[in-house]
């Protein structure tokens, strides 16, 4: 009997060939055939899943985006069982943050798709964005912590989540370069927050 392809599986796998890649080189040293010799499969086999490079770059962003809100939903679900949203914003801001090897090479592509970006002057409006979930989410915490009286109401909480994601983004590159160790990374986070939520 003929072994079953987990076919979903193996365009993962594809997209971890692909991560590696653009985490050394960028995105312009992917391509089917790179892939293919870093996969250790035929290019026809890469060619079945992904016909063309833009539809393998597509499919490798969505995996960034399933795999960074992976990363960070179980800090985020530890920290919603405190009840605290001070800890909740923490964690939003922590799971972004490159903690590990993992963790780096995931944000190395992120910028090796976000350098594209910059050079092109606009976004790819068929990827779907980060900052939005991030923003979203922390905005929301800064409104139930004001509606508890927790920070204070004359806070923009909209504008207070967008400072705070862009803080965070701009963190994930020094870190990747090393101008700031993650420790310091979080020293950053925390005193910011220690305004947004004083004690």
């Amino acid at each position: 009997m003929p072994k079953r392809v987990d076919h979903q599986q193996r365009r993962r796998e594809i997209a971890e060939a692909l991560f590696r890649i653009a985490a050394r080189r960028g995105l312009q040293g992917v391509t089917l055939r790179a892939v293919a010799a870093e996969a250790g499969i035929s290019m026809n086999l890469v060619q079945y899943y992904f016909p063309a490079k833009d539809d393998m770059l597509r499919f490798g962003w969505q995996r960034i985006v399933e795999l960074s809100a992976e990363r960070a939903a179980g800090g985020i679900a530890r920290a919603l069982e405190t009840g605290d949203e001070r800890a909740v914003v923490r964690a939003y801001l922590a799971g972004v943050l490159p903690s590990d090897e993992r963790g780096r090479m995931l944000c190395a592509v992120q910028i090796a798709y976000f350098a594209v970006d910059v050079t092109r002057g606009e976004q790819n409006q068929e990827q779907e964005p980060l900052l939005p979930h991030l923003v979203r989410g922390v905005a929301e915490q800064i409104r139930a912590a004001q509606a508890r009286r927790r920070a204070s109401p004359d806070l923009d909480a909209q504008c207070e989540a967008d400072a705070l994601a862009t803080m965070a983004a701009g963190l994930v590159s020094g870190v990747m370069i090393g101008a700031y160790t993650q420790a310091q990374a979080e020293r950053l986070v925390d005193y910011r927050l220690d305004r947004l939520f004083p004690s």
